[in-house]
């Protein structure tokens, strides 16, 4: 895609400013702060921009493939135009959205290939065209990628809150099962006007045809979770809660190592200009990760909406999610995953 503006730099009241010139002439010029291409000792100023479209988009629109992070232009502009943060809007249109980051092409921070703006490139191919400036966008990605693990823990542990509120239902249901069962069979059976359960219930008067219906489906219920108490239920599920909150444990260690190497790699882009070696595991990675940290996405609702002689089969489908991004965190972290003896750790679905 042909590039749409020309940049040139003015003076005004003492201020810098750069003026984006439609190489069409018949689209109005654009007023850009010279600011957004300055940075401080740790922070570049076009990083509100950048870490806006990667906060926005790192679980959906953004695709990280071998170390390289992009997305449609034509979204990073919507995103961009749409975003704000505790300064304010980023943008105040979405010709100011492409302006920039046209603008930020030509400075070397992000890079336009077609109808692609390549965010986060990866350090290791042609480091020597890799600059402090790109080296930062990593560090906003990994900022972005710390938030969306907070996210996730906290799904994680609304589940497990929810998880322990069933099994203590559970528990507290376990002794009157039989009792449930033998009401609502003679609740049954007291229908009609026949001595036992009614063959046919359209022949029953309208307001008996409804409650033989929701007696039939309370039974059921109730047989299911007979068979359910019998192969110890609540101890699975109990078991289950226990294994969701090491993985809490195991994505909080993974989120203070990330939140750590971001400020590694913010000290050596001023410094050094490189990317530092011991974060290339977050490039190798970051692409599984977000992926996994997207799928977790309904795990407190699948939680609440499973039926109870389901949640053994819902507590190993949850579990092996939450356990992958768990591991995918802490090797996006360049953590040593711990070698769990399978024996001790899954759940057994007799």
């Amino acid at each position: 895609m042909s590039q749409k503006y020309e940049f040139e730099r003015i003076e005004s009241d003492g201020r810098e400013y750069v003026i984006a010139d439609p190489v069409n002439q018949t689209a109005d010029p654009v007023r850009l702060d010279a600011r957004w291409i300055e940075g401080d000792d740790v922070d570049g100023e076009w990083e509100r921009a950048v870490r806006a479209i990667i906060k926005t988009d790192l679980l959906g629109s953004l695709e990280l493939k071998e170390g390289n992070g992009r997305i449609d232009r034509r979204r990073a502009i919507e995103t961009l135009a749409a975003a704000s943060d505790d300064e304010g809007d980023i943008v105040t249109s979405e010709q100011q959205a492409e302006a920039l980051l046209e603008f930020f092409a030509e400075e070397d921070i992000v890079d336009m290939q077609g109808g692609q703006v390549v965010m986060l490139r990866n350090p290791s191919d042609e480091p020597e065209e890799i600059n402090g400036r790109m080296i930062l966008n990593w560090a906003a990605a990994i900022d972005a990628c710390v938030e969306k693990i907070t996210e996730t823990i906290e799904r994680v542990e609304s589940a497990k809150e929810k998880l322990e509120n069933r099994m203590a239902d559970i528990d507290q249901e376990s002794g009157t099962i039989d009792e449930h069962l033998e009401e609502t069979a003679q609740e049954l059976k007291s229908l009609g006007d026949g001595p036992g359960v009614p063959q046919d219930p359209a022949e029953l008067p309208p307001d008996e045809r409804e409650r033989f219906q929701q007696l039939k489906r309370k039974l059921i219920y109730h047989k299911k979770m007979k068979e359910a108490d019998q192969e110890n239920l609540a101890e699975k599920v109990e078991s289950g809660a226990d294994r969701l909150a090491d993985n809490i444990e195991m994505l909080e260690s993974a989120k203070t190592t990330l939140a750590n190497k971001r400020e590694q790699v913010r000290t050596q882009a001023l410094k050094k200009q490189t990317f530092p070696d011991e974060a290339m595991n977050i490039v190798d990675n970051m692409g599984e990760l977000t992926t996994q940290l997207a799928g977790v996405g309904g795990i407190e609702e699948e939680v609440e909406n499973t039926a109870d002689h389901e949640l053994d089969a819902m507590v190993d489908d949850v579990l092996g999610d939450i356990e992958s991004v768990g591991e995918t965190a802490q090797q996006t972290a360049g953590e040593e995953v711990a070698e769990t003896d399978p024996e001790t750790s899954e759940l057994e679905m007799s």
